[in-house]
């Protein structure tokens, strides 16, 4: 008899057990689902940021002509693939789950140099030229 009560309570602690497994493991799967979503709009969010404050930064100076020169710091997030200038345009390349997503942003000037490509928070310097604005990382 005392045996057949061991063996109860186990399986009434096993039932228990897979009752709350049968809970918990959806709920783990939906926050890891989020936490990747919140976590990919950061990295996006951080590279428009970048771009914007770059282009912006542009503007100012080319609309002030030589020689204006800003220095201003900008973050560049981690999942860069690449980031370049393209005429008008910043570029920065994203690595995004199983895609590539290209954040950009327009100037009126056109723009020439480089961007850092790797994380980390750079400083840059922003400085008109006659023809141009030439973006260097400090």
């Amino acid at each position: 008899m005392n045996r057949r009560r061991k063996a109860q309570a186990a399986f009434e602690y096993m039932a228990i057990f897979i009752i709350v497994l049968s809970f918990v493991i959806p709920v783990w799967f939906y926050v890891f689902s989020v936490r990747s979503n919140t976590t990919e709009e950061l990295y996006f969010s951080y590279a428009k940021n970048a771009v914007d404050k770059i282009t912006q930064t542009a503007d100012l100076v080319f609309s002030q002509g030589p020689p204006a020169k800003l220095k201003v710091r900008v973050y560049i997030p981690d999942n860069v693939m690449d980031a370049f200038v393209d005429s008008k345009t910043a570029v920065i390349k994203l690595a995004m789950d199983d895609h590539e997503t290209y954040v950009t942003s327009l100037s009126t000037a056109d723009l020439n140099g480089t961007l850092p490509s790797s994380q980390g928070l750079y400083w840059m310097n922003i400085e008109a030229m006659n023809e141009h604005v030439q973006i260097s990382v400090i």
